[in-house]
């Protein structure tokens, strides 16, 4: 998705679907308005719901709708939270940001549950827009937003994604393609869905990965 307006106040309502009903307790990293935080409460998702976010500007009148938030670039800040305490924590478009996300994700990874879950959102290089920019053009050009947003310090594929997450002793239990919105994410989604009989693991349609990922050697199920 583009930058525009409202791109700091989007609800990740793809993030919300992979959390069930619950009075879970919710950390997201770079929580933005926080008004996906604010969502999982209104839907019985969330008991207690915690925020950091490195602009305080942007969090505006909502500051005081999250139970905690820290300020503060997340490489550099020390959280103070209790060790075993979230059931999720979630990373949406956060950790190609980062100039060391498996340092972010290895330090933040005691603060979670056994039975909890890191929840990520990450984009997919390995994308057919991407690729053929590459090839045919010679074109590797960044932009205000998207998989080349030029705020992106990683890229990543679905490989790199695994090998991310085991650097920081994290272990996948599950990661699903996500197509965005629109009528160009409904043709990819059909694409990836009649592809997928013919060329298994294919990835070169996904825009991005949904992850979610335990503690290793956790006692928490897929």
């Amino acid at each position: 998705m583009d930058k525009g307006e409202g791109y700091f106040s989007y609800v990740r309502w793809d993030i919300i679907s992979l959390i069930p009903k619950g009075e879970h307790r919710i950390l997201e990293v770079g929580c933005g308005t926080g008004n996906t935080l604010i969502k999982l409460r209104e839907l019985q998702k969330a008991g207690e719901i915690v925020g950091i976010e490195i602009n305080e500007e942007t969090l505006q009148d909502n500051f005081n709708r999250l139970d905690a938030v820290l300020i503060g670039d997340v490489e550099e800040i020390e959280p103070t939270f209790e060790e075993d305490y979230f059931d999720y924590i979630i990373f949406a478009d956060v950790l190609e940001h980062l100039v060391n996300p498996a340092t972010v994700l290895k330090r933040y990874a005691p603060y979670l549950k056994e039975t909890g879950y890191v929840v990520a959102s990450i984009p997919n290089v390995k994308n057919y827009r991407v690729l053929l920019d590459l090839v045919l053009h010679d074109k590797f050009e960044y932009a205000d937003g998207g998989i080349l947003d030029r705020s992106h310090l990683r890229f990543f594929t679905r490989r790199e994604i695994h090998n991310l997450f085991n650097q920081a002793g994290l272990d996948i239990v599950s990661i699903q393609s996500g197509f965005g919105s629109g009528y160009l994410g409904n043709l990819d989604r059909r694409m990836n869905n009649s592809l997928g009989k013919f060329l298994p693991g294919a990835s070169f349609l996904t825009v991005q990965y949904l992850v979610r990922a335990i503690r290793g050697n956790s006692a928490a199920l897929p």
